[in-house]
């Protein structure tokens, strides 16, 4: 008897075993793990406000990384978008490498020189963009810079590995008082220095990366991925919980806020980025995303829009209508985004909350949304081929 307990045992072990390792990539892409891709979705160095990236090698080796900036601005920043004023979708790459444990940071709009005679950066003293161990020349963005960041762990060849050693952090720090006419923050006073921060997406390398120009997340064997997933796959759904969008929605309750006033309101922006990418032609992929709304009373909503490359939308850009209180039937509500179809790419997606409080100020807040479960086609990255 003992010994049929004990064959049962392993062949209990042995089948675990086999279905670990047919087991399909997973939804990985992540704030609390180090990856092999950093996805940064809102990266802004407009004049009024600028980003700080920050990077980390987890690691004790030394590690290298091709970073690609999509510039998103429009051709004629000050006008609306249409026909004759198309986002730039500009692109730019570079490359860092990190020596064990290094952390590196640098400022979008300056970038970061190589230059070893660098003082030493005291809080309080000095210009620290470029303090500390020189990771590489980052080229500065253009002043009206909007867009995102994607880096890429590589060898020193330039081969992209799995090693997954990546962590990062964005911060967009206000720079300059927002005076645009008729814009929410034409009649603040100054707020100047106010940030809001969130976590670069990582996704996670796996073994079967076989170190060429196409980057395979997620999904089977196909003509551009011979063996299958490379990397784990973009999230099928990304979660967010919000306030309903417009000057209807306050920010005080009157038994809890009484000194706030009236007319105080949250507004939200979404950037979301496709998972998919062409850097070698310079391509930028499209997705049709959905919104399925709910609201505290578990009334449902829907509607979609389209995204090529990069979108940072308002709520009420999405859509006037179900994101309004007075429509809604609710102060807040939870929603959920996805991909229409399996034929469009998946997506990252970013939050930021502005919480406007007339004659005080705005206050910022940035987060990273909820995701569930993982896209059963695979996301392909295409960089540059070596030389």
């Amino acid at each position: 008897m003992g010994r049929e307990r004990g064959m049962q045992g392993a062949w209990l072990w042995a089948l675990l075993a086999v279905a670990v390792a047919i087991s399909p990539a997973f939804a990985e892409v992540t704030t609390e793990r180090p990856g092999s891709i950093l996805f940064f979705p809102k990266v802004i160095a407009s004049g009024t406000r600028d980003t700080i990236i920050q990077i980390s090698n987890v690691s004790n080796s030394m590690v290298h990384a091709h970073c690609f900036y999509v510039n998103a601005a429009l051709e004629f920043p000050g006008e609306p978008p249409g026909l004759n004023n198309q986002p730039r979708w500009q692109e730019v790459d570079f490359d860092i490498w990190l020596t064990k444990q290094q952390p590196t940071h640098w400022v979008v709009s300056q970038g970061r020189r190589v230059y070893p005679l660098d003082p030493q950066c005291f809080p309080g003293v000095g210009e620290c963009n470029d303090a500390g161990l020189d990771p590489g020349r980052v080229p500065p963005m253009p002043p009206d810079f909007v867009g995102e960041l994607k880096c890429i762990e590589v060898d020193s060849s330039g081969a992209p590995i799995s090693g997954n050693h990546l962590k990062g952090e964005a911060t967009l720090v206000v720079t300059t008082k927002d005076t645009a006419p008729g814009g929410p923050l034409a009649q603040d006073p100054d707020d100047v220095g106010d940030a809001s921060k969130y976590s670069a997406l990582a996704v996670v390398g796996l073994d079967s990366n076989d170190a060429n120009n196409i980057l395979c997340l997620g999904g089977g064997v196909s003509g551009d991925c011979p063996n299958g997933a490379e990397y784990n796959a973009c999230p099928q759904t990304t979660v967010l919980d919000t306030f309903a969008s417009g000057p209807a929605t306050p920010l005080q309750l009157s038994a809890s806020n009484p000194q706030l006033p009236l007319d105080s309101f949250v507004s939200t922006e979404l950037t979301i980025v496709p998972c998919e990418e062409d850097f070698e032609n310079q391509s930028p992929a499209t997705v049709v995303v959905q919104f399925k709304v709910t609201n505290e009373f578990e009334e449902p909503f829907s509607t979609s829009i389209s995204v090529t490359c990069w979108g940072n939308l308002e709520l009420n850009d999405i859509n006037r209508i179900i994101f309004n209180p007075a429509t809604a039937g609710s102060r807040l509500l939870q929603t959920r985004l996805q991909p229409a179809t399996d034929a469009d790419p998946g997506i990252v997606v970013i939050a930021e909350e502005f919480h406007h409080v007339p004659g005080l100020g705005t206050a910022r807040a940035a987060y990273n949304a909820h995701t569930i479960g993982e896209r059963s086609t695979a996301d392909v990255i295409t960089i540059p081929e070596g030389p």
